[in-house]
């Protein structure tokens, strides 16, 4: 069973602070895979966004940004049938 919980970094609002926060685990959208998280990168595209405000309109703050990261296929959404749970990716 997943948890209901998880440990995020956030950037709490335009050009805000990086932080760590507890949010709800979320739930895969039709089409979707969760991903259990095993390895996560911050990199060139999320430090633009960080530091100038690139892309910002696309957020709801607070945002995780980083779109580098590995694991296991967790939860499917309604739909997906090219994954399945345990999954690496």
């Amino acid at each position: 069973m997943a948890p209901s919980t998880q440990k995020a970094l956030l950037l709490d609002a335009k050009f805000g602070k990086f932080v760590v926060d507890t949010i709800p685990v979320p739930k895969p959208d039709p089409g979707d895979i969760l991903v259990k998280v095993k390895a996560a990168a911050l990199n060139p595209v999320d430090w633009k966004i960080h530091k100038n405000g690139l892309f910002v309109e696309m957020f709801k703050f607070p945002a995780i940004l980083g779109v580098g990261i590995s694991g296991d296929v967790e939860l499917l959404g309604e739909g997906v049938t090219d994954f399945k749970k345990g999954d690496r990716v």
